[in-house]
């Protein structure tokens, strides 16, 4: 019995979408129950599907990858993906687990090999995408000329009220002023954010009652008031634009692009004012020496608070970042130097190798990739065949264009997507003829080498990021370290 992830999705956290979501699921359970399947999981996302970045898709595709289903059931491929790549991406994903695909439109469906559909659906769905972000940017332009303040979220120190600013009746617009003064008087953006924090200043997500607000102000929130021009009484939208509908990245735009309306609300910071903080945000940018990487940044973590660990040259090891920020209100140091952290690694790495049997563990994995290289070698056949399919179909769309069996735009469209699958196939090609030049494993030698990159100090910064997930520091410094692999089987083991 087939068990089934549905996956769901409406673009907007909006109410009035929360009846399509309802309907979808109904749709799946009542398409479940007529095959007889089981329903294995739901997962519902409220994002756009131009981007890959929604958790419950992130669900979906780990689930993909483990075999925890074996169909993906959406009401059109709209839901799933608006992005052409992505599409292909999900499609390949789910081929490679055995895992079918299908939309409750009959548009795709795995099972009955229906995929002819699906490179001219998601470039159409993609297409649609940027037609409508370019109608959105239009309105927000139209919107940002006429004086309408265009964020859903009005700076700090303000709040919105029929699309115009006005003044908050509390306390952050001094806060506002007080943060541009200490700025302009030498105090970094760093220290303001201590300082406010350990006064207890509401931050601007705790000001706006946003769910799971931080209490800490953060030096990024400071740098983003002081560079934020609209504090002068004047509205300067679309300073920034997205490069594309599938990329979250964003460009910034020329100042004659923008759309600047003078006198719209009462100011906070006068002009000269915010000019000379523009100025020294300049200055000390360009002045601003960049921080040394070291070894253990960002994987290791202060067992108590959670934060991350800060190196000090002084200590010649690490401390807990919110004790380095804040002192002892807020956590205590868990010190630790940095030479015996990459000694307790040096020595469980050489550990483990110790124990392994790599007689047995060689004909374990020759096995496997033997048996992995019929798979692939069978795979590559199929490929093969495929790829002078789709050649021999490009020829087609040449002579039917040269006859006039078709239009020009047809002809572009159905070339395009023929040298999508065709250029994904040779992908795929190139992959498999990797595995099978490749088949034989020497693990003594395999051995030595790592042995040898345990001590070398230019590998030791890939050895960390890439086999160990997370690192976390007592309150005496003893560590406890989360590496990435399991131990290996009883079986496989002197």
């Amino acid at each position: 019995m087939l068990r089934v992830g549905a996956y769901a999705r409406v673009s907007t956290g909006r109410e009035e979408q929360d009846t399509s979501l309802v309907n979808q699921k109904l749709m799946f359970e009542k398409y479940i129950q007529d095959k007889g399947w089981i329903f294995e999981k739901y997962y519902q996302d409220r994002k756009t599907g131009t981007k890959a970045k929604r958790p419950e898709l992130i669900k979906l595709l780990n689930d993909i990858e483990q075999k925890n289903i074996d169909v993906v059931l959406v009401k059109d491929l709209s839901r799933l993906a608006r992005n052409g790549e992505l599409s292909y991406k999900i499609a390949n994903l789910a081929k490679a687990n055995g895992v079918h695909i299908i939309s409750l439109d009959g548009m795709v469906n795995t099972m009955e090999n229906n995929m002819d559909m699906l490179g001219l659906l998601a470039w159409m769905y993609e297409k649609e995408s940027q037609n409508l972000s370019q109608k959105i940017k239009s309105v927000k332009e139209i919107g940002a000329s006429t004086g309408k303040y265009q964020g859903s979220t009005p700076p700090y120190g303000y709040y919105l009220e029929d699309g115009k600013l006005y003044m908050r009746k509390d306390e952050t617009p001094s806060i506002v002023n007080r943060i541009f003064q200490e700025y302009i008087n030498g105090t970094g953006v760093d220290t303001i954010a201590k300082n406010l924090t350990l006064e207890g200043v509401p931050t601007p997500a705790q000001v706006i009652n946003k769910k799971n607000a931080g209490t800490e102000w953060m030096s990024n929130t400071i740098k983003t008031i002081l560079s934020n021009p609209h504090y002068t009484g004047n509205l300067v939208q679309c300073r920034t634009t997205t490069i594309s509908v599938v990329s979250t990245k964003r460009k910034s735009l020329d100042k004659k692009e923008q759309k600047i309306v003078k006198g719209t609300h009462e100011l906070i910071i006068e002009k000269d004012v915010f000019k000379t903080a523009q100025k020294l945000m300049l200055e000390r940018k360009k002045n601003l020496t960049a921080p040394k990487a070291h070894l253990f940044t960002n994987v290791a973590f202060c067992a108590d608070c959670g934060r991350g660990m800060w190196f000090r040259s002084d200590r010649k090891g690490y401390i807990c970042g919110l004790y380095g920020r804040y002192g002892n209100e807020k956590c205590s140091s868990h010190t630790i130097k940095e030479d015996k952290l990459t000694n307790v690694i040096i020595h469980d790495f050489s550990d483990f190798l110790k124990g392994v049997n790599l007689e047995l563990l060689s004909k374990y994995f020759q096995q496997k990739i033997e048996k992995s290289l019929k798979k692939s070698t069978r795979e590559l056949e199929k490929i093969e065949s495929k790829i002078k399919i789709l050649q021999n179909r490009k020829l087609s769309y040449i002579q039917m264009r040269a006859d006039g069996s078709i239009t020009a735009e047809d002809f572009k469209v159905s070339n395009s997507i023929n040298n999508i699958e065709l250029d994904e196939l040779q992908v795929q090609k190139f992959a498999l003829e990797a595995i099978a030049s490749n088949h034989k494993i020497d693990l003594d030698s395999i051995k030595e080498d790592f042995l040898q990159y345990l001590y070398s100090p230019d590998i030791m910064p890939e050895l960390i990021h890439r086999f160990i997930s997370r690192i976390e520091i007592e309150l005496d410094g003893t560590p406890r370290i989360y590496y990435n692999f399991q131990a290996p089987a009883k079986n496989l083991i002197a």
